[in-house]
């Protein structure tokens, strides 16, 4: 078995609902699409190390805040 690291949805968007700010400013602010905001606030899914920095330096939480572990099965 080997873990995954995936983004948190669910604090990612506490992370969002707390500091009120709208989605589009929050893709401005991260240079992704919203179109992109909408599926990381979806589903835990994977995302680039410098992606996950700039949340965490968007929101003042550590990196490790916004991450969840998913185990996969070997092939």
């Amino acid at each position: 078995m080997t873990k995954k690291a995936l983004l948190d949805h669910e604090k990612f968007n506490n992370s969002i609902k707390e500091s009120r700010i709208k989605q589009e400013q929050l893709a401005e602010h991260l240079d992704i699409s919203v179109r992109h905001v909408r599926n990381l606030r979806k589903e835990d899914i994977s995302i680039s190390a410098s992606l996950l920095y700039n949340i965490s330096q968007e929101f003042q939480k550590p990196m490790e805040y916004f991450l969840t572990f998913d185990e996969e099965g070997e092939v």
